[in-house]
Protein backbone atom coordinates (compact mmCIF):
# COMPACT_ATOMS: atom_id res chain seq x y z
CA UNK A 1 0.00 0.00 0.00
CA UNK A 2 1.51 3.58 -1.03
CA UNK A 3 1.63 5.85 1.33
CA UNK A 4 -1.15 8.19 0.26
CA UNK A 5 -3.85 5.33 0.62
CA UNK A 6 -2.58 4.51 3.94
CA UNK A 7 -3.06 8.21 5.17
CA UNK A 8 -6.51 8.48 3.55
CA UNK A 9 -7.42 5.14 5.02
CA UNK A 10 -6.26 6.39 8.32
CA UNK A 11 -8.51 10.01 8.04
CA UNK A 12 -11.33 8.69 6.24
CA UNK A 13 -14.46 7.70 8.18
CA UNK A 14 -14.79 3.53 8.02
CA UNK A 15 -17.94 2.62 5.78
CA UNK A 16 -19.74 -0.61 4.96
CA UNK A 17 -18.33 -2.44 1.54
CA UNK A 18 -19.66 -1.21 -1.41
CA UNK A 19 -20.88 2.67 0.16
CA UNK A 20 -18.68 5.90 -0.37
CA UNK A 21 -16.97 7.31 2.04
CA UNK A 22 -18.86 10.87 3.26
CA UNK A 23 -16.19 13.78 3.83
CA UNK A 24 -18.03 15.82 6.23
CA UNK A 25 -18.48 19.29 6.21
CA UNK A 26 -18.60 20.98 9.83
CA UNK A 27 -21.22 23.73 9.90
CA UNK A 28 -21.01 26.28 12.46
CA UNK A 29 -23.13 28.76 14.05
CA UNK A 30 -21.31 32.60 14.52
CA UNK A 31 -23.90 35.19 16.34
CA UNK A 32 -22.70 38.36 17.56
CA UNK A 33 -24.76 39.97 19.60
CA UNK A 34 -24.90 43.87 19.46
CA UNK A 35 -25.97 46.45 21.75
CA UNK A 36 -25.56 49.72 23.00
CA UNK A 37 -22.38 49.71 25.48
CA UNK A 38 -23.15 50.25 28.83
CA UNK A 39 -21.81 53.88 29.11
CA UNK A 40 -24.42 54.40 25.89
CA UNK A 41 -21.55 56.13 24.39
CA UNK A 42 -21.47 53.68 21.31
CA UNK A 43 -21.82 49.73 20.56
CA UNK A 44 -20.58 47.22 21.83
CA UNK A 45 -20.72 43.08 20.72
CA UNK A 46 -20.27 39.57 21.82
CA UNK A 47 -19.35 37.00 19.75
CA UNK A 48 -20.60 33.21 20.23
CA UNK A 49 -20.05 30.13 17.92
CA UNK A 50 -21.45 26.42 17.88
CA UNK A 51 -21.89 23.87 15.67
CA UNK A 52 -24.93 22.97 13.64
CA UNK A 53 -26.01 18.97 13.72
CA UNK A 54 -26.85 17.50 10.44
CA UNK A 55 -30.23 18.45 9.46
CA UNK A 56 -30.68 21.16 12.31
CA UNK A 57 -32.46 24.86 11.57
CA UNK A 58 -29.38 27.21 12.12
CA UNK A 59 -32.03 29.81 13.02
CA UNK A 60 -33.07 28.54 16.43
CA UNK A 61 -29.45 27.71 16.87
CA UNK A 62 -28.35 31.19 16.68
CA UNK A 63 -31.06 32.35 18.85
CA UNK A 64 -29.96 29.43 21.32
CA UNK A 65 -26.09 30.66 21.18
CA UNK A 66 -27.24 34.51 21.62
CA UNK A 67 -29.79 33.81 24.36
CA UNK A 68 -27.23 31.19 26.28
CA UNK A 69 -25.63 34.05 27.52
CA UNK A 70 -28.11 35.72 29.15
CA UNK A 71 -28.87 38.18 26.58
CA UNK A 72 -32.66 39.10 25.51
CA UNK A 73 -32.79 39.50 21.67
CA UNK A 74 -35.07 42.24 19.97
CA UNK A 75 -34.28 41.41 16.60
CA UNK A 76 -32.08 38.55 14.69
CA UNK A 77 -30.97 38.05 11.42
CA UNK A 78 -28.89 35.89 8.99
CA UNK A 79 -25.94 38.08 7.39
CA UNK A 80 -23.28 36.07 5.62
CA UNK A 81 -21.55 32.46 4.97
CA UNK A 82 -18.36 31.91 4.67
CA UNK A 83 -15.59 29.09 3.91
CA UNK A 84 -12.54 28.90 5.98
CA UNK A 85 -9.39 27.04 5.45
CA UNK A 86 -9.75 24.72 8.32
CA UNK A 87 -13.23 23.39 6.01
CA UNK A 88 -16.04 24.53 8.05
CA UNK A 89 -18.36 26.84 7.03
CA UNK A 90 -19.35 29.67 9.04
CA UNK A 91 -23.07 30.58 8.98
CA UNK A 92 -23.19 34.21 10.81
CA UNK A 93 -26.36 36.05 12.06
CA UNK A 94 -26.20 39.61 13.90
CA UNK A 95 -28.58 39.53 17.08
CA UNK A 96 -29.73 43.43 18.53
CA UNK A 97 -29.63 43.17 22.02
CA UNK A 98 -31.54 44.22 24.37
CA UNK A 99 -30.45 46.99 26.42
CA UNK A 100 -29.30 45.83 29.59
CA UNK A 101 -28.31 42.41 28.59
CA UNK A 102 -25.14 42.35 26.78
CA UNK A 103 -23.31 41.24 29.96
CA UNK A 104 -20.10 42.76 31.23
CA UNK A 105 -17.96 40.34 28.73
CA UNK A 106 -18.88 42.62 25.65
CA UNK A 107 -15.94 44.40 23.74
CA UNK A 108 -16.38 47.67 22.63
CA UNK A 109 -16.84 48.30 18.87
CA UNK A 110 -14.42 49.85 16.73
CA UNK A 111 -15.08 52.15 13.97
CA UNK A 112 -16.14 50.97 10.81
CA UNK A 113 -14.07 51.46 7.80
CA UNK A 114 -15.42 51.42 3.94
CA UNK A 115 -15.49 48.47 2.42
CA UNK A 116 -13.07 47.76 0.68
CA UNK A 117 -12.10 46.95 -3.38
CA UNK A 118 -14.53 43.80 -4.82
CA UNK A 119 -12.71 42.06 -7.17
CA UNK A 120 -15.43 40.62 -10.00
CA UNK A 121 -14.19 37.20 -10.69
CA UNK A 122 -13.12 36.65 -6.71
CA UNK A 123 -16.22 37.09 -4.44
CA UNK A 124 -14.33 36.30 -1.25
CA UNK A 125 -11.70 38.63 0.26
CA UNK A 126 -7.89 37.96 0.40
CA UNK A 127 -8.62 38.14 4.23
CA UNK A 128 -11.25 37.86 6.30
CA UNK A 129 -10.53 39.52 9.83
CA UNK A 130 -12.68 38.16 12.85
CA UNK A 131 -14.95 41.25 13.06
CA UNK A 132 -15.21 41.24 9.15
CA UNK A 133 -19.01 39.63 9.20
CA UNK A 134 -20.00 41.89 11.78
CA UNK A 135 -19.08 44.61 10.10
CA UNK A 136 -21.18 43.03 6.98
CA UNK A 137 -23.93 42.34 9.37
CA UNK A 138 -24.31 45.78 10.59
CA UNK A 139 -24.32 47.39 7.47
CA UNK A 140 -26.87 44.92 6.60
CA UNK A 141 -28.90 46.01 9.28
CA UNK A 142 -28.98 49.78 8.63
CA UNK A 143 -30.01 48.73 4.78
CA UNK A 144 -32.94 46.79 6.21
CA UNK A 145 -34.01 49.63 8.76
CA UNK A 146 -33.75 51.86 5.86
CA UNK A 147 -35.88 50.19 3.68
CA UNK A 148 -38.03 48.28 6.07
CA UNK A 149 -41.51 50.04 4.73
CA UNK A 150 -43.33 48.65 7.81
CA UNK A 151 -41.27 49.76 10.25
CA UNK A 152 -40.81 46.47 11.87
CA UNK A 153 -37.07 46.96 11.80
CA UNK A 154 -37.41 50.34 13.48
CA UNK A 155 -40.10 48.83 16.19
CA UNK A 156 -37.78 45.73 17.44
CA UNK A 157 -35.00 48.21 17.76
CA UNK A 158 -35.77 50.79 19.24
CA UNK A 159 -35.15 54.25 19.23
CA UNK A 160 -31.60 54.18 20.50
CA UNK A 161 -31.19 51.37 18.41
CA UNK A 162 -32.50 52.78 15.21
CA UNK A 163 -30.22 55.74 16.05
CA UNK A 164 -27.09 53.81 16.48
CA UNK A 165 -27.61 52.19 13.31
CA UNK A 166 -28.47 55.29 11.44
CA UNK A 167 -24.68 56.44 11.92
CA UNK A 168 -24.14 53.45 9.87
CA UNK A 169 -23.64 53.67 6.26
CA UNK A 170 -25.71 51.04 4.62
CA UNK A 171 -23.95 48.48 2.36
CA UNK A 172 -23.30 44.95 1.05
CA UNK A 173 -20.44 45.10 3.01
CA UNK A 174 -17.15 45.94 5.28
CA UNK A 175 -14.48 45.97 7.32
CA UNK A 176 -13.85 47.32 10.63
CA UNK A 177 -11.11 50.18 10.95
CA UNK A 178 -7.84 48.81 12.27
CA UNK A 179 -7.74 52.10 14.65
Amino acid sequence: MDRITALLLAILPVVGAGEAPALATRVVVEVFGVGLSENGDGLAFTRREGPLEKGENPDPRARQLAEESGQQIALIHSTSWRWEPDGRIVLTYVAWVKEGTLGPAARSLPKLAAPGPVDPLRPRPAEIRELDPLAHGLRHLAFLLRTSRDGAMARALGPPGVAALQGIEPDVAGRLSPD
